[in-house]
């Protein structure tokens, strides 16, 4: 990627989950969804092995149980948006493969709301602030695509959360963690070079 000057990322991921869940003879029927997107815009300084951009994400996730006493929903769901500034250094290049490193520093913000027989309420607000040191290599499928994939578990993660509830109920976090959470060690998508 060193010769590359302007690039467009991005990724797309979706989830479906359902079953059944008896507890005491009642048959809860759990559904659960969510997908992300994530587009990013970035520049590499041409002759240099280094560069920046930004990346926005939206997320959504939903729990919906339909309990089966009273024909009602009961659906918890959250929207995620942030955007997230980033630094890359492209360390070393191997044919059609580029090793990098990104410097990330997440902003956000997440709602989460309960829905109950048409009776929407907020559950929670959520904001975050963070840094990430993530490695990750590009394979470089033809002069303008890249396929590229992140390693999350050997990543280097700060992440600060403040959650407000209802009743003025703060809750703050701070957290530091060496490698990947258990649900995301790598994560794919493409590049497009201009």
């Amino acid at each position: 990627m060193a010769n590359a000057q302007l690039f467009i990322a991005g990724s797309v991921s979706a989830y479906h989950l359902g079953g059944s869940t008896e507890s005491f003879g009642v048959d809860y029927k759990p559904k659960e969804n969510g997908f992300v997107i994530t587009p990013a815009v970035g520049y590499m300084i041409p002759g240099k092995n280094y560069g920046g951009g930004l990346i926005f994400n939206y997320a959504y996730e939903s729990v919906k149980e339909k309990i089966s006493l009273t024909d009602a929903y009961n659906k918890i769901y959250s929207n995620t948006f942030d955007v997230t500034p980033f630094l890359r250094y492209a360390y070393a290049k191997f044919d059609k493969v580029t090793l990098y490193v990104d410097a990330k520093f997440p902003i956000g913000v997440s709602h989460e709301k309960q829905k109950y027989d048409n009776i929407t309420v907020d559950l929670s607000k959520t904001s975050v602030l963070g840094a990430r040191l993530i490695p990750g290599l590009t394979y470089k499928f033809n002069s303008h695509i890249l396929f590229t994939t992140e390693i999350g578990l050997l990543s280097i993660n700060y992440i600060h959360t403040k959650t407000k509830y209802p009743a003025n109920i703060v809750d703050k976090n701070n957290e530091f963690k060496i490698g990947a959470n258990t649900r995301q060690i790598a994560s794919f998508g493409f590049v497009y070079l201009f």
